[in-house]
């Protein structure tokens, strides 16, 4: 499902039929008031939004026959959690020999932050109950509630894509956002009910995922630029590749295994894929004007400086 998921977006983001450079210095091709006011190449950008664990829509159900005879049925659930971040963002300087040639801008432009990622999960078990003759007895629920924080290192570049109606030569208000990057992240805080030792059978499939874990994620976002220094772009940002190893124990005692490429991470007897939903806002810092500004007064002038 995830892989599914994965794909439609790529897909949808390379679907573009146009593309242009996104840089603080051109003129303002989004709308919004003109201005002529020089900007740096880079600025800081921060981003904040709700973060969620998905699962497999398909629960696991495991045959028993020892501390209780029949079945119990694993089911793990999303629960509501946030996150937020601050870093930079840098447009490149100049464009490779290779972009030139190609007329095609390959890196629109990269960034960087730090931040905190807050998940809420659980897991559901439902225990089926069968006497000797294999007859249904009943059945119990319980739910086991975890919640981890991490902090985290990220970087990632960006390749944006704009869209010209064919029947108009100025380009549409908002843009593709797309981007490839790493996170790093490290658990500092973790809570999580036990399971109880009527459910010790259960304990032998339980694995935790130790603190160091890293990813290499992609994302997704429809942006907007009320003004030439200022970017909002709503993203969702998702593992495509990830590394982390798991015990099975929650202290980190038990026996250690290793996971390359997966990127939904082990807690309890489920797997779960972290997906961030975010708003981000970036701001370009104005270069300090030396002297007297330029005044712009004919269309020529104008135009000189919406290229820069």
């Amino acid at each position: 499902m995830k892989w599914m998921i994965t794909a439609a977006l790529v897909g949808l983001a390379f679907a573009g039929v146009a593309q242009r450079d996104l840089n603080p210095r051109n003129g303002n091709p989004f709308g919004g008031a003109e201005s002529f006011k020089d900007y740096n190449l880079y600025g800081l950008q921060f981003q904040l939004g709700p973060a969620f664990l998905m699962n497999s829509p398909r629960n696991q159900r495991v045959d028993v026959d020892g501390v209780f005879r029949g079945d119990y049925v694993l089911n793990p659930k999303t629960r509501l959690g946030a996150y937020a971040e601050i870093g930079m963002f840098h447009f490149p300087k100049k464009r490779s020999k290779l972009s030139q040639k190609l007329k095609f801008i390959f890196v629109s432009y990269y960034d960087w932050g730090l931040g905190f990622k807050y998940f809420r999960g659980a897991e559901q078990i439902t225990a089926n109950f069968e006497d000797a003759s294999g007859g249904y007895i009943g059945s119990e629920d319980r739910t086991y509630n975890f919640s981890n924080g991490n902090v985290y290192g990220r970087f990632s570049l960006h390749k944006n894509i704009h869209f010209t109606p064919k029947k108009r030569r100025e380009k549409l208000n908002f843009f593709l956002d797309n981007s490839l990057g790493l996170n790093f992240d490290y658990r500092v805080l973790n809570t999580a009910d036990t399971y109880t030792d009527w459910y010790g059978v259960m304990e032998q499939d339980q694995q935790y995922y130790q603190p160091f874990h890293a990813q290499l994620h992609y994302g997704l976002g429809f942006g907007w630029s009320p003004r030439r220094s200022v970017f909002i772009i709503p993203c969702v940002r998702l593992p495509i590749v990830g590394y982390h190893s798991a015990t099975q124990a929650m202290d980190g005692s038990g026996d250690k295994q290793n996971y390359w490429g997966k990127p939904s991470m082990h807690f309890f007897s489920s797997r779960y894929w972290p997906i961030l939903f975010n708003v981000k806002f970036m701001f370009a810092f104005p270069k300090k004007q030396k002297g007297c500004a330029t005044g712009i007064t004919n269309d020529q002038d104008k135009e000189t400086q919406r290229n820069r």
